[in-house]
């Protein structure tokens, strides 16, 4: 039988072996840090291919730092975060009020980032003669108002007009809704495709559609297809002109603001911490991501901008 003091002597024992094992177990489990760690990110599909290349380049630089990237509509993007499914995502738009609503009302702790800007580009068929486009022409496809090129003049083409767009929740069909189309359904000429490539290759075979393309993938678009200036009266150089101004989206111009359909690019976090969410948002942010960002078309947010002139048709 043991004595009190015997019983003493063994907890002190056990508590001792506990303390040690305790101690030995924090010391062998991998600290997060903004380099080291994991993490479950989201980008929408309109940006996904300068994601990538930033995503790459980070987990490169450093090899401690495991990152699942999966791409997704924007609207899935912000559901997946503001669940805590992810702990970051990247899309072309800030939160709707909807989503601010959610934010404020479960005190989520949400950080946004301004790392790029991009822009909504509209494609055609090499069929289709039309090189200028106005922002009233392409409301009045998406209304449904004007539903035959041959109401179009300098199209060539006399068939019914088609328009070919990312699927309802898509960041490119969200925005057109909005700047376009004053929030209303589209009419029934708008054919959503699952992903931006479903887009391109809908205006590649069919000669009387028209594609809105995010900025992202018009690196290596095919050649059969044409990206359309687009003129609208509250964008220009002079605002004391009277022509109406067209503008490419090139770089220059989406970093002027004279390319009428401009959007801005997010990071946004919930609940990162110190951990490797902060990193990427960093690294997307500065200088090596931002390099990323003008390599492939679109327009840093935190860095310098050189402009280079170009010449107006």
């Amino acid at each position: 039988m043991m004595n009190n003091t015997s019983i003493s002597r063994t907890l002190s024992a056990v508590i001792l072996v506990s303390l040690a094992f305790l101690h030995s177990s924090c010391r062998d489990e991998p600290r997060e840090t903004p380099t080291q760690g994991t993490l479950a990110m989201i980008s929408s599909e309109d940006v996904s291919p300068v994601i990538d290349l930033q995503v790459t380049d980070f987990t490169r630089a450093y090899t401690g730092a495991v990152i699942t990237h999966r791409h997704s509509s924007a609207r899935d993007a912000v559901v997946q975060l503001l669940n805590d499914s992810v702990k970051l995502i990247v899309i072309p738009r800030e939160f709707n009020d909807e989503e601010r609503r959610v934010i404020a009302k479960n005190e989520l702790d949400v950080t946004s980032t301004l790392i790029a800007y991009d822009a909504v580009a509209v494609v055609v068929n090499e069929g289709n003669r039309l090189t200028q486009v106005t922002t009233a022409q392409l409301r009045s496809f998406l209304d449904g108002s004007v539903t035959s090129w041959s109401a179009v003049p300098g199209s060539g083409l006399t068939g019914q007009v088609v328009v070919a767009m990312g699927e309802p929740n898509s960041a490119v069909s969200e925005y057109v809704k909005q700047r376009l189309n004053g929030g209303r359904e589209f009419a029934p000429v708008v054919l959503p495709g699952a992903t931006t490539a479903d887009v391109i290759a809908d205006v590649q075979k069919r000669r009387n559609a028209v594609g809105f393309v995010p900025q992202a993938w018009l690196k290596g678009l095919p050649e059969s297809l044409r990206v359309l200036e687009v003129g609208d009266p509250a964008f220009r150089r002079d605002t004391t002109g009277t022509a109406m101004e067209f503008f490419a989206p090139h770089q220059a111009y989406i970093h002027q603001g004279l390319y009428a359909m401009r959007r801005s690019v997010y990071v946004h976090t919930h609940n990162a911490g110190r951990g490797v969410a902060l990193g990427f948002t960093s690294f997307a942010a500065a200088a090596e991501g931002q390099k990323i960002i003008v390599k492939n078309g679109l327009v840093p947010a935190t860095m310098p901008v050189r402009l280079v002139q170009l010449s107006q048709q």
